[in-house]
């Protein structure tokens, strides 16, 4: 069974790819849901670690990226978004390694 950092991982691992496609709304809406869920399921349910990430990428299917167009200036456009998300998580990334050891 992977690690809670594993799992971190693998998440971060995805982004290039998200990047690489421009990101696809699609695609990234799928990220994210499925990284809010690993955050739930590591960390709790309104923990903290799951409410930043929300904070980050929005609440609410449309505002995780679901039909959510590129808009590549706009703060709230999907690479700025997955930009926050990445750095959040190899915060939390570097938290759980560091309680690990």
């Amino acid at each position: 069974m992977p690690t809670p950092a594993e799992k971190l991982r693998r998440q971060l691992a995805a982004v290039p790819g998200l990047r690489g496609r421009g990101p696809v709304s699609y695609d990234y809406g799928k990220w994210i849901d499925g990284t809010h869920h690993l955050l739930v399921t590591l960390f709790g349910e309104h923990s903290a670690e799951e409410q930043g990430f929300l904070e980050i990428v929005g609440e609410g299917a449309e505002a995780r990226g679901w039909g959510l167009p590129l808009a590549p200036d706009n703060p709230w456009g999907m690479q700025a978004r997955l930009d926050r998300a990445e750095e959040y998580l190899r915060r939390l990334l570097a938290g759980v390694e560091a309680a690990a050891s």
